[in-house]
Formats: structure tokens, C-alpha cells, sequence
């Protein structure tokens, strides 16, 4: 897969104060003697592996990069540290103790590995940028990179990615279909297709992902080592020889029909390769992924179906020599001391796709990763064509995202919602227009808050329009979706007609819904009235909660109250659009301390992000303790008291009778949210909720 060292080992030594300071951008001075001091970020994601095996922090790889005889050529993890220079020993603690600082201060900041180290002066950087020039078995790169001391997660990830993309810019990809722009590629995704002309039949190649949390079937993927790829065509090819290739003793030309491009930049020109860049919806981590399709030989087909079983799961064969197994963890080690080879997966098997609709259908019951099946149901017309060149097959007839009795003369809108609170009518047009469709007008409303009414020239923008939901507006994913007149709709212009819910319920309580969206001035007494005066007896309301911001869950008593509660969906409470949806197990639930990290474990090893194709991702902690479950009652050592929610009896705006000073009801049944009076909002007066 190309030199161990890739093209960034003659990458120079990156500059932060080129960029950014602490809070803003530097400026020269005249002055020679002051010190200019940055906030520097330590990527170290693709040698967390490495870290976490042989118990290493990032102070003893400062000492091992400033070993008085030098670092050796490739680090263990089991040398014995030498004293370092006195100075650079004193300039090692005070990093670490800034460090130390701001993870206190920013607990939430980054949920990856990556260490923000505030004020560094230019000696400290340099003394940092020893990192680089670390090497490991498991072929992962530590970076050194400028950020914002206060930026979020996000923005840390863009700024690595703004920094390696400055001297390497092989790793930018332009993504395929709407929304098409220049992204960073971290990942590479291999999809091995098997065409059988006469049946007209295409078969997908899987591996099963083992992981607790994901135990699924998922196309090949891996992330980038830069300091083993000198591109994405790289990264493709020491993924797949790393998991499948290695185990069958077959290279790359044994199994596939046509070999990827050596040059980066390159597009694959034999017609057994299709490329697809995906522009993902949540792309922190992951911009894109770029997927390649590739046709395989019909002996790399019949090679692997010799390893069946009479479900037609493949059992991929055991590697020649010496290898580590996914599941050996107390093997682990040896991946870092001598580069033993790692054992990504030990399933596999071809999964048909069915050409008309773009499922794919297993013979067994394991699932398949949901974002492999959302790729192929969407049906991507670049690689639909391509598949019906390669099988023989008629294009499939791609259906209009627009109703069947849509106007020909329009109007042409969509609806937005979920808008960032700073964003302007020009963002949100250059939202539509950087992905090549071309905006008539915006007009955003103040009720309910963040929508906007979005118009656009012609029916074919409009379908366009209608596909970019879910991708980011500045620091919120946005919803698009069709504009829908309608005369019974509620006063405020932006405010989504409500429908009554006819799904399914719940037999037997507790009648819970969990409540999103809400306004940060919502308190438990407003969340708790909101659902009590629109007819729904409440039982018990908890808010806020503590793994989910501005979100509550509200227990009823009986099914008739859950029922009404889950037909408020998509109203207007507090300014603010709300959704309501019944409470499942998954709600609510802590996130459960994970692996930092998605690479670095092993040669090949590598993420993909969200389980797919992480090479040993969560599953490394399989083994090595034990799942906690959550607390008892006995633990916590006694029952935290739930509300209990009566009817008021004072008349409401509108009513006869009403007063807004009136006093709090005389009652002798204790009132649940302690004699607070609901107050009115524009939601209210609005009658938006039509029950």
C-alpha cells in the first residue's frame, strides 16, 4: 500500500501562528521579544490504540520524542525513558498542567482524542512538534495542529481538518450528488460486487461487525493513516488486503477486475470502478465517505464461497503466521511490540441487492448497518447507472420526491426548521446555492422560532431543495421540507398544520412521551401545564434531563391522554417548535463510556465512524470489564418523589371569569408545580393546537 512514511513524512513542520491565536488572529508585532502564544491541538486518534494497550499517555511520548539519543524508529511502548533535557522537562509539566487545566473547564469540549493545550509559546511548539516525527507499528501519525481555546467539538474537528488539508490536500474529495462541495475524506469505504450477467443478479460483499453496540453486517471501511497512505486509493488498498485480501492469500489484482489509481487526484477510469463520494448529514468526524465499487473476479467469487456454511455465512480463513484475533485482548500488546498481525473479522458473506428498490436481503437474521442499506435505497444515480451497465439491466425509473397531484405552476417552497439562532436570509440562501440551486426568496418567522419559508424558481430546484435536509446551517442541522398551504393552519405563518396521531400505543403503561425542542425558559411547571391544559391528565413530568438538552418526559394516565399528547407533535410551545414521540428504552439512556479513538490499533486497523468497518472500535473493551447496568433503587437509597398533577381550576385567557393576578386556587389537594400560575405565550394565543 505505498511507503510506510507516506507523503507527509516530508511535510513541514506546521506553523499555528500562521493561522490563530487564543481568541483570535495574530497579528506581526513589532516588538521581536514578545512571545506569541497560540492554543495548539494534539491529534492522536490514530495511535489511541497504541495508548490505551500499552497504558502510555501523551507526557511520555513528549519524553520519548526528546530522548537525549533520540527517539528509536519505531516506539514500542516498552522502552525504558531516558532524563530528558532539564528545560524541556520543565516546559513538558507546565503543557501538562495547562492541559490538565482546560479538560476541567471543558469537560464536553471534544469527544474524540484529541488534547487542547492552551497559551503555547513558540518554544513549547516546537518542543511539541517532536510528536510528528513518532512511529509506531500500528502505522497511525500524531498532528499538531492550531484551534480556538473555546471552540466546540465541531470546530476542532474542522480545524484539524483545515491543517492537514494545508499540506496534504490529497485528502480533499468533491462529494457526489446534491449538495456536491470539497470535504475532507478521513475514511475510505470498499464495496466488492459480484455481477452475474445471465441471472441478472448483483451481489454485495459484508463483513460482520462484532461490536456489542454494533453487531451488524457493513461494507469494508477503514480510516486513513497518513503515516501509510499517501492517499485514499492507499487507504483502500490496505484496508481491504488488512481484512479480507491477506486471509485468502490473494492480492489485490486476484480479486478485483481492475486495479485502483496509484496518483492521487486521479479518477478510476476501467468501467469495473465506480466511485461515490457520500456528503454525510453529521459529518464531524466524517465529512464524506467516499465508497468504491468494485467489480471482482469470478475467482475471488468461487474462492470464497468455498467457505460457506449452509446459511452462506463465509468463515473467513485464519492469516499464515503469527496474528492476533479480534477477541484475544490479552494479546493486544503484541500488535505495538513486534507488529504482529491483526485479525479484524472472522465472518463474512454476499448479500443480493435487489436492483428495482436498492434492499439488500440476507438469508439470515443479522441485520445489516442501517447507513449501508440508506446508501443503497437512495438509489445514487451514478452508481445505479453504472450497476445497470455492469448487469445488463434497464435504468431503473427514479420516482419524484413531490406528491403525485403536485401543481405544475407551484409555489416551489420548502420549509425549514431547526435554524441556527445567528443565522441571517443570506446563510440560509447561501446554504441552497453553494449546492447549486438557485434561491427566489427567504423569509424567516418569529413564531414559531428558527423556520423560514424558502421559494425557488423552477420545479426541479425544488426537488433538488427538498433532498438537502439534514445537513449543517452553521452549527445546527436544518429539516427541509415541502411548503404546505393550508387554511386551517395556525396564525403564525411558519407554524406546521398538526395532525391527530393514529399510530400505534402502548397497551399497558407507563404512557410516557419524550418531549425535544424546547425553549431554554421552559421549566417543569410550563412542560407539565402545557400537555394538563390541552386535556391530557398528567401523572408525572421530569425536566430538564440530565443526558439530553432541552428535553423532558411526561408519564399520563391513561391511553386516551398519551394519545392527545403525541397529536401536539410539531407545536408551537414557548415560541419554539416541540416534538412529542413516545419514550423508548434508548431515551434518556447515558452514553456509555467508550473507547477514544476509532484507529490505530493494528496495521489496517480503522474507523469509519458509528461501527462501520472500525476495526476493533468498541469491541475492544469486550472482555476487558464488565458492562454496568444502570443503579438500583437500593443503591440510591430511596425513590426520588414524582409529581403528581391534579386540574387546576382557574380559567384560562380567553375563558369567562379569567384574571391574570387572581389568586393561587384554595384547595386541599397539594397543587404539583407548588402554586405557579401558567403563564401566556404567543403559543397560546396562536390556537395552534386545534384538539
Amino acid at each position: 500500500s505505498g511507503p510506510s512514511n507516506g507523503l507527509n513524512a516530508n511535510a513541514p513542520e506546521y506553523d499555528p501562528t500562521a493561522s490563530m491565536s487564543d481568541d483570535k488572529v495574530a497579528q506581526p508585532t513589532k516588538e521581536p521579544t514578545q512571545l506569541e502564544t497560540v492554543t495548539v491541538g494534539l491529534f492522536l486518534e490514530e495511535i489511541a490504540y497504541f495508548m490505551e494497550d500499552m497504558e502510555r499517555d501523551l507526557w511520555w511520548l513528549l519524553r520519548m520524542a526528546h530522548q537525549p539519543a533520540g527517539p528509536p524508529e519505531l516506539i514500542h511502548g516498552d522502552e525504558v525513558i531516558e532524563p530528558v533535557d532539564a528545560a524541556v522537562e520543565a516546559a513538558i509539566q507546565k503543557l501538562k498542567e495547562r492541559a490538565d487545566k482546560h479538560a476541567e473547564e471543558h469537560v464536553a469540549q471534544v469527544r474524540a482524542k484529541i488534547v487542547i493545550i492552551p497559551s503555547v509559546d513558540k518554544t513549547e511548539r516546537s518542543i511539541l512538534n517532536g510528536l510528528r516525527k513518532l512511529k509506531f507499528h500500528c502505522q497511525g501519525q500524531v498532528e499538531v495542529f492550531p484551534c480556538m481555546k473555546e471552540a466546540n467539538n465541531a470546530a476542532i474537528w474542522q480545524a484539524y481538518f483545515n491543517c492537514v488539508a494545508g499540506m496534504e490536500p490529497q485528502w480533499m474529495m468533491k462529494s457526489d450528488g446534491p449538495g456536491a462541495k470539497g470535504v475532507f475524506a478521513r475514511s475510505g469505504a470498499i464495496v466488492p460486487i459480484y455481477v452475474d450477467r445471465n441471472k441478472k443478479e448483483i451481489k454485495v460483499f459484508n463483513v460482520w461487525c462484532p461490536e456489542k453496540k454494533k453487531r451488524h453486517w457493513a461494507f469494508l471501511e477503514g480510516d486513513i493513516l497518513r503515516g501509510a497512505d499517501r492517499h485514499i486509493y492507499d487507504t483502500c488498498r490496505r484496508v481491504f488486503n488488512n481484512k479480507v485480501g491477506h486471509l485468502f492469500g490473494k492480492d489485490w489484482s486476484g480479486c478485483f477486475l481492475a486495479e485502483l489509481p496509484q496518483q492521487a487526484g486521479a479518477e478510476p477510469k476501467d468501467p469495473s470502478i465506480c466511485s461515490f463520494v457520500k456528503l454525510e448529514q453529521d459529518g464531524h468526524q466524517y465529512p464524506c465517505r467516499p465508497h468504491f465499487f468494485l467489480q471482482v473476479t469470478e475467482d475471488f467469487y468461487e474462492t470464497t464461497r468455498c467457505y460457506e456454511d449452509a446459511s452462506g455465512v463465509i468463515k473467513l480463513p485464519q492469516p499464515q503466521g503469527d496474528f492476533v484475533k479480534w477477541d484475544d485482548l490479552a494479546s493486544a500488546k503484541r500488535l505495538h511490540l513486534d507488529g504482529t498481525f491483526f485479525m479484524v473479522h472472522d465472518e463474512a458473506r454476499w448479500v443480493i441487492l435487489e436492483y428495482s428498490t436498492g434492499k439488500l436481503l440476507a438469508e439470515d437474521t443479522r441485520q445489516l448497518r442501517k447507513e449501508n442499506g440508506d446508501l443503497l435505497r437512495s438509489q445514487p444515480e451514478k452508481v445505479w447507472k453504472w450497476l445497470a451497465d455492469r448487469a445488463g439491466l434497464d435504468m431503473v425509473q427514479r420516482n419524484s420526491g413531490l406528491p403525485d397531484d403536485f401543481p405544475e405552476d407551484g409555489p416551489f417552497s420548502v420549509r425549514m426548521s431547526g435554524i441556527d439562532k445567528t443565522a441571517s436570509d443570506d446563510d440560509i440562501e447561501k446554504y441552497f446555492e453553494e449546492r447549486d440551486v438557485k434561491v427566489k426568496s427567504v423569509e424567516q418567522f418569529d413564531v414559531p422560532r428558527h423556520t423560514a419559508r424558502i421559494d425557488f424558481h423552477d420545479k426541479a430546484s425544488l426537488e433538488i431543495a427538498l433532498q438537502l435536509s439534514g445537513h449543517s446551517l452553521l452549527r445546527r442541522k436544518v429539516k427541509v421540507e415541502l411548503w404546505t398551504d393550508d387554511p386551517d393552519a395556525a396564525a403564525a405563518m411558519g407554524a406546521k398544520p398538526l395532525k391527530p396521531y393514529t399510530g400505534p400505543l402502548p397497551e399497558e403503561g407507563p404512557y410516557k412521551v419524550i418531549v425535544r425542542g424546547l425553549d431554554k425558559s421552559v421549566t417543569q411547571r410550563d412542560l407539565g401545564y402545557f400537555f394538563w391544559d390541552r386535556d391530557c391528565e398528567c401523572e408525572g413530568v421530569m425536566y430538564p434531563l440530565k443526558n439530553e438538552r432541552h428535553a423532558g418526559t411526561v408519564e399520563f394516565k391513561d391511553q386516551e391522554s398519551l394519545r392527545k399528547a403525541l397529536g401536539l407533535n410539531s407545536a408551537v410551545f414557548k415560541g419554539r417548535e416541540i416534538t412529542v414521540s413516545i419514550m423508548t428504552k434508548e431515551d434518556n439512556k447515558p452514553e456509555p463510556a467508550r473507547r477514544l479513538g476509532s484507529s490505530g490499533g493494528a496495521p489496517g486497523a480503522g474507523g469509519g465512524g458509528k461501527g462501520m468497518g472500525k476495526s476493533r472500535g468498541d469491541d475492544r473493551g469486550m472482555g476487558r470489564r464488565e458492562d454496568r447496568g444502570p443503579p438500583s433503587r437500593a443503591e440510591f437509597g430511596s425513590e426520588r418523589p414524582r409529581l403528581e398533577l391534579k386540574p387546576r381550576s382557574k380559567p384560562m385567557p380567553g375563558d369567562a371569569g379569567y384574571q391574570e393576578d387572581s389568586p393561587p386556587r384554595a384547595s386541599g389537594r397539594p397543587d404539583p408545580f407548588g402554586g405557579a400560575r401558567y403563564r401566556t405565550t404567543r403559543a397560546d394565543a396562536d390556537d395552534n393546537w386545534r384538539r
